[in-house]
């Protein structure tokens, strides 16, 4: 086969966009059945939610590394390249290794049995994540569910390990239309056999149980089982304590910040103490510098100090009000300005209508280069108050530090694509990737 260039396989890869996005696991299991099940070789967690998955997935799997275990850190989308997708001992996977999982993969494609469809963007992904995760020889893999958790591709496999970390409203056009219906989804990725993690609150909590109950499955929830307290629980530093059915851990100190990190954190050391419970070596020295040393890329992360420069991928309301407490001390008493882009099939009005009670004195709209955007016209006319209309993203935040001035505040938010490209133009994170043709759906 004659060799492929990084740029020519992530125009395979992007060719699978134009199938569409399928919910169901029967192309998925056909796929890696072609590639002899490599999933059925690992061990770890499953991280549904509607926010908070990539935070605990990020804090699981640096534990695991701290503890000296191979990890293989599957998430979903990327900010600035697809590599970020399959992280390998705590690295991205190199542009070579993900040349050849594209090959392997389509390959097997052209092997499957082909009654359920092509694989589409999503699948294929997916596959690859799991063939990366077993060539590696991991000992502890996390990966994040996609969408929902029921149907999606990632719930072909049982790693020992179910989480759902929150429950909001998002994506109820696949979903359901209510916190109910959108848990039941979620909740599906529990299966019999399994330990279960939740810091679900309201209406999922009842369905969650049922769910766990229903697969003889144990619970642990946040706020019954799991506990966690410390000097302040306002996002600033300070020792916190979590407690869970297998013991209290005390003096940990959370490395990602914002108020909503903690709550994270002790959903993810309820995880480790079920992984734990499940043989895994894993010691309290390395939950201590692991919770300390995690880092996940565009949450309320920092990327300028003149101005302050602050990005955040909150992407539906639910994700946005946990930031604005953190948002509003950041905010207080500078000249705030704000980017904000959006997709089309998420709730931009409600993301809107929260972000008016902040005092921004300036509003750039933007678009981010993927199909699925909103046009920043529609948003203009959501917004209670004067915008600007600017298009690009890269000239939405350039105009943004001009008009924050040296001692103001930006915020850019609204879609992990917008920031993705934010975060390019900066030059922070890896390069990012060539654009190939084709839109990609996630």
């Amino acid at each position: 086969m004659p060799e492929v260039s990084y740029e020519q396989a992530l125009s395979r890869l992007a060719n699978a966009s134009h199938r569409g996005m399928r919910l169901g696991l029967a192309t998925t299991a056909s796929l890696l059945a072609a590639l002899d099940n490599p999933e059925h070789a690992l061990r770890g967690v499953l991280v549904a939610g509607t926010n908070g998955k990539g935070s605990v997935c990020a804090l699981v799997a640096e534990v695991g590394q701290r503890a000296g275990l191979r990890v293989a850190l599957l998430t979903k989308p990327h900010l600035t390249s697809y590599r970020e997708r399959i992280r390998l001992g705590g690295a991205p996977v190199a542009a070579e290794r993900f040349e050849e999982l594209i090959d392997q993969v389509l390959l097997a494609e052209s092997k499957m049995d082909r009654s359920a469809g092509l694989p589409t963007h999503h699948e294929l992904l997916t596959a690859m994540g799991f063939l990366a995760a077993a060539e590696y020889g991991a000992e502890l893999t996390v990966c994040e569910v996609g969408l929902g958790g029921r149907l999606d591709a990632t719930n072909v496999w049982d790693g020992g390990v179910a989480v759902v970390v929150t429950v909001g409203l998002d994506h109820q056009a696949q979903l359901g239309n209510t916190v109910a219906e959108i848990a039941r989804e979620k909740a599906a990725i529990i299966k019999p056999g399994d330990l279960a993690v939740t810091g679900a609150t309201g209406d999922a909590v009842p369905v969650i149980r049922e769910a766990a109950r229903s697969a003889g499955v144990r619970l642990w929830e946040l706020g019954r089982h799991v506990q966690y307290h410390g000097p302040s629980q306002d996002g600033s530093a300070g020792k916190i304590v979590v407690s869970t059915p297998r013991r209290a851990h005390e003096d940990l100190t959370v490395g990602l910040g914002g108020e909503v990190q903690l709550a994270n954190a002790a959903v993810s050391v309820a995880v480790v103490d079920c992984l734990v419970e499940q043989g895994f070596a894993i010691q309290e020295t390395d939950i201590r510098q692991g919770l300390a040393g995690a880092t996940w890329p565009g949450r309320l992360q920092v990327v300028g100090e003149s101005p302050l420069v602050i990005v955040d991928s909150a992407h539906n309301p639910h994700a946005v009000a946990a930031v604005l407490p953190d948002l509003r001390r950041r905010l207080a008493g500078r000249r705030a300005v704000l980017v904000f882009g959006s997709m089309g099939d998420h709730d931009h009005r409600g993301m809107l209508e929260l972000l008016a009670t902040l005092p921004f004195e300036e509003v750039f709209l933007a678009r981010a280069e993927s199909a699925r955007a909103v046009e920043p016209g529609v948003l203009a006319r959501e917004w209670p108050r004067e915008s600007t209309i600017v298009g690009p993203v890269q000239e939405a935040l350039e105009r943004s530090l001009v008009a924050a001035g040296p001692v103001g505040v930006v915020v850019v938010l609204g879609s992990i694509y917008v920031v993705g490209e934010a975060l390019a133009h900066l030059g922070i994170g890896l390069p990012p990737d060539p654009v190939v043709s084709g839109q990609p759906l996630w």
